[in-house]
């Protein structure tokens, strides 16, 4: 990656949890800070590190930043404690900053605001299954997660008037509650924007995209 952008060191780089506890029916909810970091590593040109927090990997977690990020740039951390242990902080010479919610949407605003949204562009989608985001991640623009069939909460509402003049465009993935998309987004955003649903079979494009 410093190949393609042409740098000696990094000037920031971004963990990330690379699993997460498995949620009440067995499945992994880990991709959800990664994924919403995606747009966060194109703003700063980051790579994203993935962690499991145990002493071994968070040693080479510190070697990795020490040999390829300058000093005196920016660790992005994804998450809370629970995700991303303390002891990744633990590094000298380096600004730490924490990015963190008390759950995964809270977590995903807080990592909007830091890269900033500096069109009137965003994806939309579900927090809930890594398929639609991971597609998504790959256009380069900032990635809303939100709840299934539930409507956007006030922190939400927040940051997209803060961002958008008038209209915004957001771009839904997949089925978010099981209908047709164009429905389900005016179900999350009523009239202020202008609404562009992406194709649903779109994902294996994008995947290909992605790697």
């Amino acid at each position: 990656l410093k190949e393609t952008l042409g740098l000696e060191k990094f000037e920031a780089v971004i963990i990330a949890r690379s699993k997460g506890i498995p949620n009440k029916e067995g499945k992994d909810t880990g991709f959800a800070d990664a994924l919403a970091g995606s747009y966060l590593a194109v703003q700063k040109n980051a790579p994203i590190i993935l962690t499991n927090g145990n002493a071994d990997n968070v040693a080479r977690l510190h070697e990795y930043i020490k040999a390829n990020v300058r000093e005196n740039g920016t660790v992005y951390i994804l998450g809370g404690e629970a995700a991303v242990p303390e002891s990744v902080e633990d590094i000298s010479g380096y600004t730490v900053k924490r990015l963190a919610g008390s759950s995964r949407y809270d977590t995903n605003l807080e990592i909007l605001l830091e890269a900033g949204i500096p069109g009137d562009e965003i994806i939309v989608a579900t927090g809930k299954s890594f398929a639609d985001s991971l597609s998504a991640s790959a256009a380069k623009l900032p990635i809303l997660l939100v709840k299934p069939n539930a409507t956007l909460d006030i922190a939400q509402k927040a940051l997209l008037k803060n961002v958008a003049i008038e209209r915004i465009r957001a771009e839904f993935v997949g089925l978010i509650c099981g209908k047709d998309a164009g429905v389900v987004a005016y179900r999350y955003f009523d009239v202020f924007c202008e609404i562009i649903p992406l194709l649903d079979d779109s994902h294996r494009d994008l995947l290909c995209a992605r790697l």
